[in-house]
């Protein structure tokens, strides 16, 4: 992670970090988790806790 650049990367949760431009969808799921969609398969869904679903958001507007 350190040798990534967080413009482009966040860490999504303990078993992903995703690049900005593979995000092909975000929606909002129970109890304000976000369920991020890439354009690339993955093995399971990919969920923001609500805790880091702020952070997200605002790493993904600001460029």
């Amino acid at each position: 992670m350190p040798s990534l650049d967080p413009a482009d990367f966040i860490r999504a949760n303990k078993q992903f970090i995703i690049n900005r431009d593979s995000i092909s969808n975000i929606t909002i799921w129970f109890d304000n988790h976000l369920l991020v969609t890439l354009d690339v398969e993955v093995p399971e869904r990919i969920y923001v806790s609500k805790n880091k679903a702020s952070e997200f958001k605002s790493w993904l507007v600001n460029d």
